[in-house]
């Protein structure tokens, strides 16, 4: 029943979807007012070789995926070191971009260059492994994210920029095709909601409303499952890691739920709520995990405070619903980035003055 309702949801969302040009979750000419300062001019930074296949290494070793070997993961890390130096130079010029004032568009001609490099190379379209593919929709959602800030910035090659949109289509593509497969956990799990991510922003930043709206049908998913007492049950099967898992499932939600605010879809307000539930619920979790451990039947292992991707996400839940018990969270691990997102939050959507 309630994943029918997901389906009859995602039906009317796509009848009565706003039309007009699609956009992304962040006013840059508006978040350039608040945060803006001078900057030099960028320095030329080497381009990365482009990365056809992504064949990493599975690293957990229990059935609940939630006992990681060291040695293993330290291979992951190495295998897509390449990989991820390419998505922080991406963000970090978009960034840039986004807090020059007066704006300087040579940050995002010089990250157009970037991307139209491995575009034109058919980068990440190769062989994929399940690692590799986890890789591949965590760095779409990067750099279309990144794309997104900086699409619309004077001075940019428009053949360079059709060349990207093109390639971001085509790796969402081969991306949604993997989660059309019968009995896979990830297509419910925060995999899901990852990949709607990536998806949807794709579509934004390439103007292609069906993949925006797959993408954003993927966040229902998620807010169907999605708890009165804001659990979610798939994430609570990660045991010694539910509220690890938990925060790794609010992050693209609250971010698909700020891109399609910005382009006229109320997400935080289906499911009654659901995403602010679970929000209210990992919060709660970051003061006491007493209610994790009880739910999931064992010791949580976080990161207490919580840094960087684990509390990245709270600068837009913040910047839009001023809870203040995020406020000392915030304020004592800022600048928060979370290249999965997009870059830096705080720069994207953080409120200067926190009381």
């Amino acid at each position: 029943m309630a994943r029918l309702l997901v389906v009859v949801a995602a039906l009317l969302a796509g009848v009565f979807a706003p039309s007009g040009p699609l956009r992304g979750p962040i006013d840059v000419g508006a978040r350039r007012a608040v945060v803006g300062r001078a900057l030099p001019d960028p320095a030329p930074v080497p381009i990365p070789r482009p990365i056809g296949d992504l064949l990493g290494v599975s690293y957990y070793t229990d059935a609940h995926h939630s006992v990681a070997d060291p040695v293993s993961k330290e291979k992951n890390q190495e295998a897509f070191a390449p990989l991820r130096t390419f998505v922080r130079q991406v963000t970090d010029l978009g960034d840039r971009w986004m807090e020059s004032r007066p704006a300087k568009p040579a940050y995002a001609v010089r990250a157009l260059e970037l991307l139209a490099v491995w575009a034109r190379a058919g980068a990440l379209l190769g062989a994929t492994n399940q690692q590799g593919e986890y890789e591949r929709e965590w760095t779409l959602g990067s750099l279309a994210l990144a794309y997104l800030r900086l699409r619309d910035a004077p001075g940019l090659d428009r053949a360079a920029g059709n060349d990207v949109e093109s390639w971001l289509v085509k790796i969402a593509e081969v991306v949604r095709t993997s989660y059309g497969r019968a009995g896979r956990a990830s297509s419910a799990n925060n995999h899901a909601y990852w990949v709607g991510l990536a998806v949807a922003a794709a579509g934004a930043a390439a103007q292609d409303r069906a993949l925006f709206d797959w993408g954003l049908s993927r966040a229902r998913i998620g807010i169907a499952q999605i708890r009165p007492d804001g659990f979610l049950p798939l994430e609570l099967e990660r045991r010694g890691l539910a509220l690890h898992y938990h925060l790794f499932a609010l992050a693209p939600l609250v971010m698909l739920a700020e891109l399609a605010g910005a382009n006229g879809v109320a997400l935080y307000k289906e499911g009654d709520g659901a995403i602010r539930r679970l929000a209210d619920r990992v919060i709660e979790g970051l003061g006491d995990p007493a209610a994790f451990v009880a739910a999931a039947g064992t010791a949580q292992e976080v990161k207490r405070p919580p840094r960087g991707p684990d509390l990245a996400w709270a600068e837009a839940y913040y910047a839009r619903f001023h809870d203040r018990r995020l406020v000392p969270l915030l304020e004592a691990a800022r600048p928060l980035r979370d290249d999965r997102l997009g870059g830096d939050l705080t720069l994207a959507f953080g409120v200067p003055n926190l009381k």
